[in-house]
């Protein structure tokens, strides 16, 4: 019996190939077992239980033609070969598309039923699969996405690696490392599900599922890879809906379930790989030797059994003799700076998968179809479009400006467009209110003090928030009264000259030394307001901002401050933490929490909260999507806990305003394409497109024939701001038009909030 295995590296995200042959040298003392591997940095090549090992080239370096026909004759002088590495079973597939009795990997068709994200041999299983979307999404869109999902979201590569990104920035940084990796832009966004990670792994031949067994893991490495784990049996309901999948797929080899089991006890898939796990000789630790099994099933020669040891597993680190005939790489030259390491992919696994994909060698399913088959499955899924829409509203706008005579770059403000936002928010908020609460809108000044911004928002019947006493001016500048203020933050006593006489609406306290100057300064008569609050510091979500609650003395010292705030105005509190940040969902699930932290101030504090104020921090559509029903439903919520409420005060301001400008800029050189890649420079830079890091941008092109504006699609080229600095890059993987020349007029949208407010005079003159 000879027995051929691939996939010998052991580093910190080791293959299964020694685990195999450990399991295997136990079962078959008497088997000659032949390590297979690409590279004699795999540290395997020198575990004890292979008698032989294999090396061929690097997989980049590889006739892959002639290495399919030296398989074939191993498989057909009788033996067997079992694949421990996801890439070389998918070319083994192609290779091998009749299959072949001793060829223990899957054919292609199954391969593809089972490729990620949708996995769609997963339907007749008791699990979920988490919701995702391909990144060939426009950035609008897959921004939209990860907020939608509260920046808890997975990007994963075609075959395998998956990273948590957590933010634009790191979405982005990621993506183009994956990108260049794979040699694609068909990566997934999925979205991230706690819970206890668990893996099924089976043992099938041929339609027959053999075997399976359940792991737990119980400690992990920091790449949440398997240290330590438990075995159990496989539930019975779930075996049985295994049998019919292996059967349907006329599976051979090993594979493993990965999933993580919620708080609800709900199993989702996330991916399965085509193989035996990393940790398979843990089964048979336990008695179940998978390997072993397989062998037994092709062959029909009993394999010695596996006495189970523990249900319990875990690794260690050995050190290994080193084969004479394999001895380890040279050092490098004294310059390189560092001594050699073992790579993850030290046999040249991305060139291979380069390869791939250039032989098409495996085709995906159809997006499309993969995630109206996900949606059938309670995932929701977006049409798949590399354009971001836009409002009508955005072009009509522009329609009035002659960029021809503007000089770039140069903020645009799209007065229909802020009109329009202006009159919705108020129309919402009218609606929202009830005949107990009333709901009213504030605009904070610091995210975009335009003078026709303030103006809007005083003629819309908006309050005005400020955080410094010269936001106050600026708004009574504009025609606010001094009691349609609210005064916030932690510097709101900056230019204290500039206090008006007249009462303001509220002051929200920032510190508990804030909470006490603001009390001294009202019981002395110097300040005036109608409504006297505290602004909240969130627990368990990181904030500089606010009075921090998350102690029992904190806690205590607030409501003793509560207690002996002056009665004769109105209690209020403010939390603020920006939705588009932490996400949709977190921010109503934080709301929610608010409300308890609220209710317990309230009581023991000896003081009813008759004001609350929500902040703000939305992005447009988040607050235009469905933000009727969830302001109805908290609304609602609100005298469950707070029953003295009567105002609540919201801040739709970022909302608002970040649609309400555009920044239009002008195309300076367009470099030489070597490779791929294009770079054009523009006299735009970040200096007024700050934001440009922290969330996308839609940017519009005027058609040279039908003068119409379209979008931007994702394409190859870089847009490079005018700035001598490294990170002055306004936009990464878009699509100019193909005619385009300098001196073309880009218009980057949604530039009006914090991009204007924060933009900065650098690299004029």
């Amino acid at each position: 019996m000879k027995i051929y295995i691939s996939g010998l590296y052991c580093g910190t995200n080791p293959q299964p190939g020694v685990g195999i042959a450990r399991s295997l040298r136990g079962a078959y003392p008497n088997a000659t077992l032949v390590g297979v591997e690409y590279s004699n940095r795999c540290s395997g090549v020198h575990w004890q239980d292979l008698d032989d090992v294999w090396l061929q080239r690097p997989w980049e370096e590889l006739n892959l033609a002639d290495h399919a026909d030296q398989i074939r004759k191993v498989l057909d002088a009788g033996g067997l070969w079992i694949s421990s590495i996801d890439l070389e079973i998918m070319w083994l597939g192609s290779a091998f598309p009749e299959g072949h009795p001793n060829l223990l990997v899957p054919s292609l068709p199954a391969l593809q039923k089972v490729s990620k994200p949708a996995i769609s041999a997963h339907k007749d299983l008791p699990v979920k699969i988490p919701t995702f979307v391909t990144t060939e999404l426009s950035d609008w869109d897959l921004h939209a996405f990860c907020r939608e999902h509260n920046w808890r979201v997975w990007l994963k590569g075609p075959y395998y690696e998956a990273v948590r990104v957590r933010s634009w920035t790191e979405f982005v940084t990621m993506r183009n490392v994956l990108s260049t990796a794979w040699s694609t832009d068909r990566l997934y966004l999925q979205t991230h599900v706690s819970g206890y990670e668990e893996s099924i792994t089976l043992s099938a031949y041929q339609g027959e599922l053999l075997h399976c067994v359940a792991m737990r893991k119980r400690d992990l490495t920091e790449m949440s890879k398997t240290w330590a784990g438990d075995i159990s049996e496989v539930p019975e309901e779930f075996v049985s809906a295994l049998r019919g999948v292996i059967k349907t797929l006329n599976w051979s080899g090993g594979a493993e379930l990965e999933m993580v089991r919620d708080s609800q006890n709900q199993l989702w898939l996330l991916e399965v790989n085509p193989r035996f796990p990393a940790w398979i000789h843990g089964a048979t630790i336990a008695g179940h030797n998978m390997s072993a099994l397989l062998v037994e099933a092709v062959t029909g020669e009993p394999a010695q059994k596996s006495p189970a040891i523990s249900e319990e597993f875990t690794r260690v680190v050995l050190e290994v003799p080193v084969r004479p005939e394999l001895p380890l790489s040279p050092l490098p030259e004294p310059l390189a700076g560092r001594v050699g390491h073992s790579l993850k992919h030290p046999s040249g696994l991305l060139q291979f998968a380069n390869r791939l994909h250039d032989l098409n060698v495996f085709n995906h399913e159809d997006d499309a179809a993969a995630n109206i088959e996900n949606g059938n499955n309670g995932n929701g899924a977006l049409p798949k479009t590399d354009t971001a829409n836009v409002p009508t509203s955005f072009v009509d706008d522009l329609t009035h400006f002659d960029l021809g005579q503007i000089e770039t770059p140069s903020f645009l403000f799209l007065e229909k467009t802020a009109t329009g936002l202006f009159n919705k928010a108020q129309a919402l908020s009218a609606e929202l209110s009830t005949e107990d609460i009333k709901v009213t809108n504030a605009y904070s000044i610091k995210t975009n003090p335009d003078e026709r911004l303030i103006r809007l928002a005083h003629e819309s019947g908006f309050l005005a928030e400020a955080i410094s006493l010269l936001e106050v001016k600026k708004a009574l500048d504009a025609g606010f009264n001094s009691d349609q203020i609210i005064l916030n933050g932690p510097g709101k006593w900056w230019h204290k000259e500039a206090l008006p006489e007249g009462s303001l609406y509220s002051v929200f306290c920032d510190s508990m030394e804030d909470l006490t100057r603001v009390v001294e300064e009202y019981n002395s008569g110097n300040l005036k307001t109608r409504v006297l609050g505290i602004r909240l510091r969130t627990p368990n979500i990181s904030s500089r901002f606010g009075i921090p609650i998350d102690t029992p003395e904190a806690f205590q010292m607030l409501v003793g401050a509560v207690r002996n705030l002056p009665r004769d105005c109105r209690f209020g509190i403010h939390f603020h933490m920006a939705s588009s940040n932490v996400g949709v969902g977190q921010w109503w699930h934080l709301f929610e929490s608010m409300l308890k932290w609220c209710s317990s101030i309230e009581a023991l504090g000896g003081r009813t909260i008759e004001v609350l104020d929500i902040g703000g921090g939305w992005f447009p559509e988040d607050l235009a999507k469905n933000s009727g029903d969830r302001f109805r439903k908290a609304i609602n919520l609100i005298p469950e806990f707070l029953p003295h409420v009567r105002q609540i005060l919201s801040e739709p301001g970022k909302a608002i305003a970040q649609p309400s400008m555009a920044l239009a800029m002008q195309i300076l050189e367009i470099r030489n394409s070597y490779g791929e890649t294009r770079e054009v420079v523009v006299d735009g830079s970040i200096a007024e497109l700050p934001m440009y890091f922290f969330y996308p941008h839609r940017i519009l092109s005027r058609d040279r024939q039908s003068g119409a504006w379209k979008s931007l699609n994702r394409g190859k080229t870089h847009l490079l701001g005018r700035l001598c600095m490294e990170h002055d890059i306004v936009a990464t993987n878009v699509e100019l038009p193909q005619d385009a020349e300098v001196g073309d007029v880009l218009v980057f949208c949604d530039a009006g909030a914090y991009d204007r407010s924060m933009s900065y005079v650098f690299g004029r003159g």
